[in-house]
């Protein structure tokens, strides 16, 4: 109910106006007095000399002075009090000018002049314009102008008490001269309030927009943190999953051995030991990894000769290195990521498995594409190792994780072997896509 009866009040109206009655006052206090006072002397309604011997509170207290001053002060009252403007609603503004324009047609009344613009109220009549025309339609203004030069008419008028002559040419002036003020500011003010309507509706869709990207960005999260997962799933399988998996199968041999022939099970039993080993210092190496990945020191080049040199030292190879001279152009962070990951997982499974004499590690960038192959002269993956990476297969999940790094990065993966000849991947990323 209270909202029906609110009326949206410019930005500053309410402190110009109160500026604008404090001002009056002043001059209701100091000028005002003084002007009532030689307009009685002229007027013979007191002696010279009664006139300059009044003093302050005399002048104040006059008919003329006392009634307006109390009219401001109580206008002023209802300016600087803030829970007025919500109590009066859309009775606010109106009332304040009303109460306002009292006090200047008094001034009007008690000092008219042949010439409009002579009198010292003038200032008044046209600030009060300015309030009006910030505040409200041009159809106000138009009124207000109407009413003041109808007003200062009648005051000139032979109708009126006084003797009056002045012409009805300064009259049309002031109105024409009024009416121009009035309707500049309401363009003024209509043009500021579209650019604020349309700043408020800006920051209205800069809110929705807020929301909608922390809503995203919370889903980002969640994807990072899944695709983390996935990652971390790839990393313990290439290093603790396989041991165990060997250790497993190693005891359960020792299991069905033991009673038979307890030396094939000791040796077996040691061949666990140094499995289970040997995949604790993987994991140990993976962890590492994970805590600071090669590519932040050295960059992918480096990072790329340095592993390729590390896995040939470890399986005992030789290394064909062939990698770009120059350095790699406009590659986003998780296509390196990728391909280092990738071509870590095939020199493991070489140093691992393939029993490899020779290794050849290629890395090509071109306009559309990066391509990395990785070959060796070793024993090959076998069939089962291959088809078993879509069927739970233990070393399955190995190929299958890099298949699925290629494709996170937007790229093939292709996996050529053949038994006891070697095998070949070879990992092709168009840059385009990625």
């Amino acid at each position: 109910m209270l909202q029906k009866r609110e009326i949206e009040l410019e930005p500053g109206f309410v402190q110009a106006f109160r500026l604008f009655v404090v001002t009056r006052i002043v001059f209701w206090v100091i000028i005002g007095p003084i002007l009532i006072v030689m307009e009685m002397a002229r007027d013979e309604t007191l002696s010279l000399e009664q006139a300059t011997s009044m003093t302050l509170v005399e002048r104040l207290t006059l008919p003329n002075v006392a009634p307006v001053i109390v009219m401001e002060l109580v206008l002023l009252a209802l300016l600087m009090l803030p829970q007025i403007p919500r109590r009066m609603g859309k009775w606010f503004v109106p009332t304040t000018l009303t109460l306002s324009m009292i006090p200047v047609l008094i001034g009007n009344y008690w000092w008219p002049s042949d010439n409009p613009f002579q009198t010292p109220f003038s200032i008044f009549i046209f600030v009060t314009l300015v309030l009006i025309s910030w505040q409200y339609p041009f159809r106000y203004v138009l009124a207000y102008v109407l009413g003041v030069t109808l007003y200062q008419a009648w005051l000139t008028s032979p109708a009126a008490s006084m003797p009056l002559s002045a012409d009805i040419g300064w009259l049309v002036l002031q109105g024409a001269m009024m009416l121009l003020v009035g309707y500049v500011i309401v363009q003024l003010v209509s043009i500021q309030r579209e650019q604020r309507g349309a700043l408020e509706a800006a920051y209205e869709r800069q809110a929705e927009a807020n929301v909608r990207l922390q809503r995203y960005a919370v889903a980002l999260e969640e994807l990072t943190i899944s695709r983390e997962r996935n990652r971390l799933a790839r990393e313990l399988h290439d290093t603790l999953a396989h041991s165990l998996s060997a250790v497993t199968v190693q005891l359960e041999a020792v299991r069905s051995l033991w009673e038979f022939d307890p030396v094939a099970a000791q040796e077996m039993l040691d061949k666990a030991d140094e499995t289970a080993r040997r995949g604790l210092t993987e994991a140990r190496r993976a962890l590492q990894d994970l805590r600071a990945s090669p590519l932040q020191d050295l960059g992918l080049l480096l990072a790329l000769r340095d592993l390729a040199n590390t896995a040939a030292e470890r399986a005992g190879a030789s290394l064909a290195l062939h990698l770009p001279e120059h350095r790699l152009e406009n590659l986003p962070p998780d296509v390196e990521q990728g391909v280092y990951r990738i071509a870590q997982e095939t020199l493991e499974n070489v140093v691992r498995h393939s029993e490899a004499r020779e290794i050849t590690f290629r890395l090509q960038q071109t306009d559309k594409d990066l391509s990395l192959t990785i070959s060796d002269d070793g024993r090959g993956i076998d069939s089962t190792a291959l088809q078993g990476a879509g069927a739970g297969h233990p070393d399955g999940l190995g190929l299958r994780g890099m298949t699925e790094r290629a494709a996170l990065i937007g790229g093939k993966l292709e996996i050529t072997e053949q038994e006891e000849q070697g095998t070949v991947i070879h990992l092709e990323v168009p840059l385009s896509s990625s």
